[in-house]
């Protein structure tokens, strides 16, 4: 498995140590863009002898790798499946992510990104999963998983504005586990990098971007609800390969999972996928 450049699960990232200083990067580690993963994943495939990869499949913020790897290196592939993918991040969405990267950095505890492994800022990371929970999913799926169910023995609660719901319990509860395996400072370096992400960048429009790759076949993949990448980001994909006759196909899925539907809803998913590759 590959973990993306600027990660903090075993790539180089904000919290990997400099090897001249022994400290941690922090700060001091450059910004990262959605080019500079796909090109860390080209010298793998590279190293591996692999002149061309099969397909690539890229959901999310792995769709818009997926759109900078075949756009840095025509012919890296030519059978291309994105996921509930853009282009680039529309404004509800960066305005999202910006709260996130505002909820941890105001946190007392993040210190100008100098935290204390130790002590870090928990709370700010807390209130941006949390954030990040709700907009993940969708209010079809919160409806019917939660209703207004009320958490048990909710008389005995001492706080009297702490959680009543089982919604608000459930968003707790992912937010704290989220919390003990992921960097601070690599969340707000990846999180930037979805914003700053713009396939169209060098040309006029996506139509003329597209126009200069090397591809055969296209599926293009997404959900009604999708507070993230909403289904016109899929559209506007579909349209402009469309426009330059690839064979390329576009799928809305009757999930109920928001943007994380692909993580969960295996079924809809995998028959689509399984048509693809058939």
């Amino acid at each position: 498995m590959l973990i993306p450049f600027g990660s903090c699960f075993g790539s180089s990232g904000p919290s990997s140590k400099d090897p001249e200083s022994g400290k941690r990067y922090r700060l001091s580690f450059p910004e990262i863009s959605i080019e500079d993963i796909a090109s860390s994943i080209k010298p793998v495939i590279d190293g591996l002898g692999i002149e061309a990869l099969k397909a690539i499949v890229g959901p999310s913020m792995g769709g818009m790798t997926a759109l900078s790897l075949i756009k840095q290196f025509p012919g890296i592939t030519h059978e291309l499946v994105l996921i509930s993918a853009a282009s680039s991040s529309r404004p509800f969405s960066i305005a999202l992510r910006s709260l996130q990267r505002s909820m941890i950095t105001s946190d007392p505890q993040w210190k100008e990104g100098n935290y204390n492994q130790d002590d870090l800022p928990l709370e700010g990371m807390k209130h941006a999963r949390f954030l990040g929970m709700i907009t993940y999913r969708s209010p079809t799926e919160w409806n019917k998983r939660f209703g207004r169910k009320l958490i048990q023995n909710i008389a005995e609660r001492a706080d009297l504005f702490g959680n009543r719901f089982q919604i608000q319990d459930y968003l707790k509860r992912r937010s704290d586990d989220f919390i003990s395996d992921f960097d601070p400072n690599s969340y707000l370096y990846l999180s930037n990098a979805i914003d700053a992400f713009d396939f169209a960048e060098g040309y006029d429009d996506i139509e003329e971007t597209v126009a200069n790759l090397d591809l055969n076949r296209v599926s293009i993949i997404g959900v009604e609800e999708d507070y993230i990448f909403p289904f016109q980001c899929q559209e506007d994909l579909y349209n402009a390969f469309s426009a330059q006759k690839y064979s390329v196909d576009l799928l809305k899925l009757p999930s109920i999972n928001g943007h994380d539907s692909f993580l969960v809803d295996n079924e809809n998913f995998g028959s689509a996928l399984a048509k693809f590759f058939k």
